[in-house]
This record gives structure tokens, sequence and C-alpha cells, in this order.
């Protein structure tokens, strides 16, 4: 593992990207919140700037910002959208602090720090997988917004909470760094956590994050079927060229709340007919909606779990619905990770510019078959008939695919 020393820190070397100067030398780092920066001078050039630690999603590729007037130094072909985002961090007011709350489960003057700050949840949950994996001699610290605390493992010695919701940490979190600085004093060693996004998800013991067992397959065919549909309110599933177009359109001349009404109809309308089909071919079927945003209602007999806000004390009730849950159908990018690490299985809708992130959205745990046959990825035109096409489809082979897998291991 590629631990990073902040105590003691050791005096970094790096280029300076504005002359080429080879020995830039750096003292210090800066806690910006989703990234720890380096804080470097050049004395050839006199350049101020900025450079990320290797963690995170600038594992591989690290941004470099001039201090001075915050503007991005140099080319970031494919992390364009990292680097807006870090740039618009740097960008706030110190004027009222955010203050860390500590939960100190066990004390140790050598520590691991995990920051798992993101504004974006999958991200937060990706990085919180690294709390599963402890070095010998070290306690892991997670640093972490309040509203995900609730997922932390219980093996975690300490819990820092940023009292900050989720969306909004990529505005800049005032008071962050020079907190951190005093709390990091009380140590003797301190390391930062690479925060690897892109772990097996085969090897992470998800009922310690999640504090719930999934559903159990041998109970597939015996339980009442239940489909949930996880929605959000600034990603839909539209099934349509036009719609599709329509929002991508609306998202880049920011006029996307002037059509939001459009895309929650058509979203809406489209889970409506869905749940009338399902209801034809499985009498007594269970049916939810959940997700984040709870904007218009939905038929008495779709039970409506939607919140407009996520808080951590209440995220327990949701987690044990889709443990009892046979598929989760969601578009890409519908805070899936969860649902989809505790349901049987899921149908993701995947829109076309979101083809390039296709791995990041879904957890399966099955070391088999069963990772296809319960795991289905359609495109973002598929229509009603179709999702219960292939709902139906897994029902009705689902015994056949679960004896062929299990044959082997009875026999013996």
């Amino acid at each position: 593992m590629r631990l990073l020393s902040l105590k003691p820190y050791p005096i970094q070397k790096t280029l300076c990207p504005q002359c080429g100067e080879k020995t830039v030398f750096s003292s210090e780092v800066f806690f910006q919140g989703i990234h720890v920066l380096k804080d470097c001078h050049c004395q050839n050039c006199d350049l101020d700037f900025w450079e990320t630690l290797p963690t995170g999603h600038t594992i591989d590729k690290p941004l470099v910002v001039n201090k001075a007037n915050t503007e991005l130094i140099g080319i970031v072909e494919g992390n364009e959208w990292l680097a807006q985002a870090l740039i618009r961090s740097l960008d706030f007011s110190e004027s009222e602090s955010i203050y860390i709350q500590r939960d100190i489960r066990r004390s140790s003057k050598k520590i691991i720090l995990l920051n798992c700050l993101d504004d974006c949840f999958g991200h937060v949950f990706n990085k919180l997988w690294n709390a599963c994996f402890v070095e010998d001699g070290y306690e892991i610290v997670v640093l972490i917004p309040s509203q995900c605390a609730w997922m932390v493992p219980d093996e975690v010695a300490e819990i820092w909470t940023v009292p900050i919701e989720v969306s909004e940490i990529g505005k800049g979190i005032p008071g962050l760094h020079q907190q951190l600085k005093g709390l990091l004093e009380q140590y003797e060693e301190v390391f930062l956590h690479p925060a690897f996004v892109h772990l097996d998800h085969l090897k992470i013991p998800f009922d310690k994050i999640l504090k719930t067992s999934r559903f159990p397959l041998p109970e597939f065919l015996v339980r009442k079927p239940k489909i949930g549909f996880v929605l959000r309110e600034d990603r839909f599933w539209l099934n349509s060229s036009f719609f599709e177009f329509l929002f991508l359109v609306s998202k880049k001349f920011k006029v996307f709340e002037l059509f939001r009404p459009i895309f929650l109809w058509r979203q809406k309308q489209l889970v409506v007919t869905c749940a009338k089909l399902l209801e034809k071919s499985f009498p007594g079927i269970e049916l939810y909606v959940s997700g984040l945003g709870n904007s218009g209602t939905y038929p008495k007999r779709i039970e409506d779990l939607r919140v407009d806000q996520i808080l951590s004390e209440k995220e327990q009730e949701r987690i044990s619905v889709y443990a009892e849950t046979h598929l989760i159908i969601g578009v890409h990018g519908s805070h899936l990770l969860v649902p989809t690490g505790l349901a049987a299985g899921y149908i993701n809708i995947n829109p076309r510019y979101k083809t390039a992130h296709w791995v990041e959205d879904t957890i399966l745990p099955y070391r088999d078959r069963m990772q296809q046959f319960l795991g289905r990825k359609l495109d973002q035109k598929s229509s009603p008939s179709l999702i219960v096409h292939h709902i139906k489809s897994v029902f009705e082979n689902f015994e056949y695919v679960w004896r062929r897998l299990n044959e082997a291991h009875s026999e013996k």
C-alpha cells in the first residue's frame, strides 16, 4: 500500500510547472477537502502552487493550481471534470468554519488517515471500502461527511465527521485545514491513505459497511416477488432520443430547472407503465420507489420510500428494504451502489454519455455466472416492456441456473 507520510512530513521534491525547475520543495500540505495538496514554492521563478497528492481520483495524474489566481496549470486531458471541481472548491470564504466531530473508539499514537470526503456519494462509498483493511501497528481514522457516518466499519478506531451535505463538499469546507492540522498534532505518526477507488468488490465484507446481510439467494423463489425502482431528480430514465437530447442540452445551457418537470413526468410515466406490466405477470407483487428527491406522487400500490435528504440515522430503514428486494431497477448514477450491494440482482439502465463509467455504478458480489444472470445492463432507450421481459426471464430461469451452478457441490 502506498501510504503517504504526513507526520513526520518528508520534504518532497517536485517539478515546477512554470519554469521546469527540478528542485522545487514542499514542506507542508493543505487539506482542501476532497484532495490533500502539496504546498509548493519555486525559488527560481517565484511561483507558489498547489499539487495534489496521489490519492483518490488523482492517484495517477496530479492536478496543479496557481495559488495566486487559483487557475489550473498544465494539461488535464480526461480529468477536466475533476480539475474544474478542484478550482471551484478553492474559491470559498473562511468566515464561518465547519467543525469536525470526533468519535473516538480506540486511542492510538500511530494512525492512517482515510479521507472519504467527496461531493459524490458513490465516491465516498468506494473510498470507505479501504477502511476494511488495516495495516499492522496502525489504527484507521476515517474522515467522512456526517450523512455517511453510519457506514463506517466498527473496526475503525476514530470517525471524524464533517457536518456538511455530500453535494456541498465540492464548494469547499471552511476551517477544515486548520482543524485537521490541530488534530494531527496529537499523534506521533500520521500516514495518509491512498484511498483507492477501484478495489475488487468481491473482496469487500459489505456486511461490515452496510450493517445488513444481502438477499439470501436460496430463498429467491420462495419469497413473494419484490421489485424496487431507485430514482433521482437530476438524472432520469427517459427512453427517448428526443428527451435525452433535451436533457443534455438543458444541462449544458443551464436551463435544466425549466425542463425538470417534463423529465420527472416522463420518468414517472415509464415507472408506472412498468409497474402495471409487472402486476399482470406477478399477481401480488410488491413494488416501491426509492431514491433522493420526492417530487410528485405515485399510485398507492407503489410504496414510496423516497427522501429529500439522506440522514445517517434513518438510512438503515431503507437498507433493510433493499436486502429484501429481488431486483433493483435504476438509471446509472441513481445511487445504486448500496441497493445493488444488498438486493438479489439489478437492471441498470445506462445513458450513453455514461459508457466510460460502465463499471462504477453497481456491485453484485457473486463469483460465478450469477454475476451476469442477476446483474443486467440495458441501453437508455429500453422500454418498460423490455425491462419486464428481463424481470420475467430472471424469475422463469432462476431455478435452472441455480441448480446448474450448485449441482457439482450437491453431488459431493
